[in-house]
């Protein structure tokens, strides 16, 4: 199943100083688990409710709103910011513990004035925390990303806006997640690269000896889901 690209696009506006360049983990929220109930169950247990875990289930659902993910992780750790995104342009999200680079998270919904119809949930920081689709984390070598997915996919060339997002995880594990699309770019370590896996247009496989000996890693990952039609 190819990746949409315009999920990767969104994700892409996230990364306000990568555009144009390149702990312990709690158990998830049950995939049935409500935020409402999440918040009950914590307040009688005592055990904090925002996992370490991104994945498809709550809180993390497209009907999720800003009110919701309140309920789970604390008003004051849901904060409305206006970021920078790729090509000049500014994007409003919804920060989850925006001070707390090990914790923090950005939603993305669609409609970003009202901050309805979630879109994307993406995680960059390099102290983070969260573990994503597959067990992937940030600082993951690509042969790391290759095993999560059980085989090789495709990555748009580096060294612009959007370069190094997975365009197409090649029908592996991580080509669907139960209703959303896991979302992963890469950063090269090389200073030189080779043109066979540099800009837009062109989209080598992760196991392509030119890839290997870019040495990219995960510098962010998240989840996505396709425009309601």
């Amino acid at each position: 199943m190819r990746v949409i690209r315009a999920a990767s696009l969104i994700c892409g506006s996230l990364l306000a100083a990568g555009c144009g360049s390149e702990a312990d983990v709690t158990p998830a929220l049950d995939v049935g688990e409500t935020p409402a109930s999440a918040a009950e169950s914590a307040a009688r247990t005592g055990t904090p409710v925002a996992s370490f875990v991104l994945g498809c289930g709550a809180p993390f659902t497209r009907e999720a709103t800003p009110a919701t993910l309140a309920e789970v992780f604390g008003r004051e750790n849901v904060i409305p910011e206006t970021i920078a995104g790729p090509e000049g342009a500014q994007m409003n999200v919804t920060a989850i513990y925006p001070n707390d680079p090990a914790r923090r998270i950005e939603v993305v919904f669609r409609n970003e004035e009202e901050r309805t119809d979630l879109s994307a949930v993406m995680v960059s920081a390099p102290e983070s925390r969260w573990t994503g689709p597959g067990g992937v984390k940030i600082g993951y070598g690509i042969e790391a990303v290759e095993a999560a997915n059980g085989a090789p996919f495709d990555v748009m060339g580096f060294q612009w806006d959007y370069g190094g997002f997975v365009a197409d995880w090649k029908g592996g594990k991580l080509a669907e997640a139960k209703g959303c699309a896991p979302t992963v770019r890469l950063t090269p370590g090389a200073d030189s690269l080779p043109a066979e896996i540099v800009g837009d247009g062109v989209e080598p496989a992760s196991d392509l000896p030119a890839m290997r000996a870019a040495q990219p890693k995960v510098s962010v990952f998240g989840i996505s889901w396709q425009p309601q039609t």
